[in-house]
This record gives C-alpha cells, structure tokens and sequence, in this order.
C-alpha cells in the first residue's frame, strides 16, 4: 500500500460536453425503459421482495469485496466481509435475507477501482459511461477486474449473466424510485449533482468518511487569510 498522497478528483471535468451527451442518453434510457419497467415491477412486488432480491444480489459481490480488501491490507474487514458471507449464505437462505447485520457483522464496501486509488494510481477525468454512469479512467479499469471476480461469473453462462444484470438493476431502480425523484427535483442541474455526488463517495470509500471531509474543508481554505490575520 502506498505512503503516498493519494490522488483525488479534483472537481474538474475537460470532458464535460462528451459527458453531457452521455449522460442524456443514460437519461433518456431511464425515462423511457428503464423507470416505466421499474415502476411496473415494483407495482406487482411487495417490498420485501424486492430487498430480498437485493440482499441476494450483494451477497454474490462477495468476492469483488473479499479479494479487494486483502489487496488493500485490510485484513479485519476482510475476516469480517468472509463471516458476512458465510452467515448470509446458510442462515439467510443463499443471500436473500441479511442475517449478518442482525448480529452486528460490518458491511464493507471494496472494489479494485478503490484498491487502485488506495495504490495511488491518479483517477483521471470524470467520465460518464453509456448504460452505467458516473466513473472515471481508473474505476471504469477497476470495473473489468471486478467483472471477472463475482460469484456468477465462475457458475453461469454469459447470456445468463447478462440476462441476470439488467434482473438486478431493474429491481434496484424499483428500490430507488423516490429517491431519484427527490434528487431530480432538489437539483438544479442533475448532471453536476451526480459528478459532486460521485466524487464525494469515491473519496469516502478510499479516504474513509472523515478525512474525506477533511479533505473537503481544506478546498474551502486559504493561507491567504492566515497573511491578511497577521498583517492586521
């Protein structure tokens, strides 16, 4: 692991018209398939249902998270990301009811994007990708790597997996249905609310959440003003 500074996204975004575009494709896809279906599907599914399918779904990331964490030198949450697995998979029935978390086992959030940044490999330009979203150069690397470490990718046949994919996300825009109107609705520009939103969340995950706000304090901070303190 790197002693390093680890590099940051800095708020800059050189490639704002080409994400612009790609954004409106994403949402133009969400207005006219992707919501319609979900609210369908969500009409027809109790909730429970829902974070049932949910729960199986993250448990199959089991992998991505337990692989990573070893590559970031973080060997307790690791045990703990392993004893998650275990239980959810017996107690909660292959997945779909997260027994874990009643008996206080921490949910840990990996990904080789994340291990890459802890390595201080530079995220690069903000970058929206078409059907997915906001990234950047070194999470869209990482998310190749993670592609080949789920569960289902050792098991099922890729059409399956595909098939399996859009299954998962249609249930977890069912799940987010009001939350995304709350956020369309509170945002004057939704594009640059979800490129803030982003950044924020990669530098929590890498950083950890208080010096990820730290950090952010210090973009606000001048020396400047310490100058004109002793001037006076």
């Amino acid at each position: 692991m790197t002693t390093e500074p680890i590099p940051m996204p800095d708020g800059s975004d050189p490639l704002e018209n080409f994400n612009r575009s790609i954004f409106g494709f994403n949402e133009e896809l969400d207005i006219w398939v992707l919501k319609p279906v979900a609210q369908g599907w969500d009409f027809v599914s109790p909730r429970p249902v829902q974070h049932a399918i949910e729960n199986f779904y993250d448990n199959l990331l089991f992998p991505i998270r337990f692989v990573n964490l070893l590559l970031q030198g973080n060997l307790d949450p690791a045990a703990l990301t392993l004893s998650r697995f275990c239980v959810n998979t017996t107690l909660g029935i292959g997945g779909l009811f997260d027994v874990a978390s009643a008996l206080d086992l921490e949910r840990h959030q990996a990904d080789f994007g994340q291990t890459l940044g802890i390595w201080g490999v530079p995220p690069g330009p903000y970058l929206i990708l078409p059907l997915w979203g906001p990234s950047n150069p070194r999470d869209a690397a990482g998310l190749l790597v993670d592609g080949y470490l789920g569960v289902a990718t050792f098991f099922v046949d890729w059409p399956i997996l595909l098939g399996s994919v859009v299954a998962e996300n249609l249930n977890r825009r069912a799940l987010l249905l009001e939350d995304v109107e709350n956020l369309k609705e509170a945002s004057f520009d939704l594009y640059v609310a979800a490129r803030d939103a982003y950044g924020q969340l990669r530098t929590e995950r890498i950083l950890g959440a208080e010096a990820a706000a730290a950090r952010q304090d210090d973009l606000y901070y001048f020396d400047d003003f310490d100058d004109f303190d002793e001037e006076e």
